[in-house]
């Protein structure tokens, strides 16, 4: 099974429309105006001649942006039989704030990230 390595344009624009600066992705999508559907996945310091350019998170960006705590609760990723899921756990009592649960790691951490931006606990640019 291929896994997914990347967040979508989409996704990356939902984050910008939710106030996240996502210069800081450290891969990207290229592509041509005369092939937009045909876009490769590039490092931004990779030498290509495609016309256009849109920055994309990994799961290792997702995870360095996501808050380590929340309060007394850690930020616990697990692995169920088949589908991930992202939670604040407080360690000892067990007492969870938000779960998410996904196919793909990636899309579980995409969607705790955006829990964590309209919740407050990233700050972003939006007033």
């Amino acid at each position: 099974m291929k896994s997914k390595q990347v967040l979508s344009v989409e996704q990356m624009i939902h984050l910008q429309e939710l106030g996240l600066d996502t210069s800081d992705g450290s891969m990207c999508f290229e592509w041509n105006e005369s092939d937009a559907d045909n876009m490769v996945v590039t490092s931004p310091d990779a030498d290509t001649n495609y016309d256009y350019y849109h920055e994309t998170y990994t799961l290792q960006d997702i995870i360095h942006n996501l808050p380590c705590f929340i309060g007394n609760k850690v930020l616990t990723i697990q692995k169920l039989a088949d589908s991930y899921t992202c939670l604040y756990m407080e360690p000892y009592s067990g007492s969870m704030t938000n779960i998410t649960e996904s196919k793909e790691l990636i899309d579980a951490a995409y969607e705790m990230l955006c829990w964590c931006i309209e919740n407050g606990y990233i700050k972003t640019n939006q007033l």
